[in-house]
């Protein structure tokens, strides 16, 4: 229940935010083009509160939080032909003026993520280095040829130092018949420069799936050993002499490389008693565990569990902080709001052509649930999610679906080439299919985050 209210406040705060600056940006740019605006609200249907300012304009908030308006003198007045416009209306005004009053919620949308994203860079970014940890045995990435601590330097000839950028590049690799070429070098950066080719054109990114991961990599954080670093109080392994510190040697008789070996060998148990060989102070010993079957939610899977993590060696210079000036962290921060546009753009052609499955679709309670777990790790992180929302929110209004802002730039369009509007009835009736769709598609978000709540 309280993280629930936890998530509802956030998801209210961010909303509020992300809405009277996109309607912020419609209400000025209408005011500097000299059309009268009527009301500026933050909410949809009944009004709470309201004012009425000395220019005209009433300023209120409605009861429905999902949005917001600015309603414009003469905006949706159907007039008979020939009829006089007000010089202040807004149907008064050039098609340019009239786009530029449109094109103004989206665009302020992006100059808030530019805001956020630049007080985060001056603060100090923490980076990591393109290091790559175990590799998920028989897996694209295995396939392909890497191994446990190569650095990527370049895909595809394009220079990578973060792992956004890496992410970027993979993530645009999905669903190509063209394999993607990956430079790297091994050995924590020191060995010789190899190209490997990775193909992801069969693989699709179901739900909560990270795209990294799908391919088989992991971010690397230090060395991971074949010892044992952690046992978990009431588990399996906790019932057993098994030790922190002790190595795994091998497990039902497979020789242990790696750390996925143990994951593989515990997956594959479905329950039943292992046989684990390990080395302590030099020495063999032999110890039974029967694991126990689990619940994971990721997988939907009743899992086998025993309850050790690996140990995690130190590596230095791993991570590190960038600290940017300002004009610095402006630019950096225009490079990354243009990066997340072009990740939203392929993420729609993506679900279009079922690259994303369609269960990734998200809607309010996905939000409130980032939004109250971004807030958890600080001001800092709660900035960086409110960038990214704000980023989508601009981009996605900006699709040419009317009752979008995107559909109305459309209508402009067609107005502009046609040196006259579409039809009422046209517009009606695109627009109540602009309107269905959208319905469709938030029901379907809103039944994903349900579902994604009971699994």
């Amino acid at each position: 229940m309280i993280d629930a209210l936890g998530g509802l406040f956030y998801f209210l705060i961010a909303l509020g935010i992300l809405v009277t600056i996109h309607e912020f940006g419609h209400f000025i740019v209408a005011r500097a083009c000299g059309v009268k605006v009527l009301r500026f609200s933050i909410g949809f249907g009944p009004i709470l509160f309201k004012r009425t300012a000395k220019n005209g304009c009433e300023y209120a908030v409605s009861a429905i939080p999902l949005g917001g308006y600015v309603k414009m003198e003469g905006e949706n007045e159907i007039l008979e032909k020939n009829a006089p416009l007000s010089k202040d209306s807004f149907k008064a005004q050039s098609v340019w003026k009239r786009a530029l009053i449109i094109f103004a919620g989206p665009f302020f949308n992006i100059v808030l993520a530019v805001i956020l994203l630049t007080i985060i860079n001056v603060n100090g970014v923490q980076e990591r280095k393109t290091i790559v940890g175990p590799i998920a045995p028989n897996s694209v990435a295995y396939n392909a040829g890497f191994k446990a601590y190569d650095e990527i330097i370049a895909i595809d000839s394009q220079a990578v130092s973060k792992w956004n950028d890496i992410f970027y590049e993979l993530f645009d690799g999905f669903g190509k018949d063209k394999a993607l070429l990956i430079d790297v070098k091994g050995d924590f950066g020191k060995a010789q420069t190899r190209t490997l080719e990775l193909n992801l054109k069969n693989l699709t990114i179901e739900r909560n799936e990270d795209p990294i991961n799908k391919i088989g990599l992991t971010v690397c954080f230090g060395k991971v050993t074949n010892q044992i670093g952690l046992i978990l109080e009431n588990s399996p392994a906790s019932k057993t002499s098994l030790a922190v510190g002790d190595e795994v040697v091998s497990i039902n008789g497979m020789q242990i490389e790696s750390w996925y070996d143990i994951r593989a060998a515990i997956e594959q148990s479905n329950g039943n008693e292992l046989s684990f060989v390990i080395k302590r102070n030099g020495n063999l010993y032999s110890q039974k565990v029967t694991p126990k079957l689990e619940y994971d939610k990721r997988t939907h899977k009743s899992l086998p569990f025993v309850g050790i993590g690996a140990k995690v060696e130190k590596v230095e210079g791993l991570s590190y902080k960038v600290e940017y000036g300002l004009l610095d962290g402006f630019f950096k921060a225009c490079k990354d709001s243009v990066a997340m546009s072009k990740l939203i753009v392929t993420s729609v052609t993506k679900l279009i052509d079922g690259t994303i499955a369609a269960s990734n679709i998200s809607g309010p309670i996905a939000i409130a649930k980032g939004a109250q777990e971004s807030a958890s790790f600080g001001i800092i992180v709660f900035l960086g999610f409110l960038a990214a929302i704000s980023v989508n929110l601009g981009i996605l209004n900006l699709l040419p679906i009317p009752v979008l802002d995107g559909g109305q730039l459309l209508f402009l369009l067609y107005e502009a080439i046609a040196r006259k509007e579409p039809t009422k009835k046209v517009q009606l009736a695109l627009t109540s299919i602009g309107a269905g769709l959208l319905f469709t598609l938030m029901f379907f978000a809103v039944f994903n985050d349900i579902l994604g709540l009971m699994n």
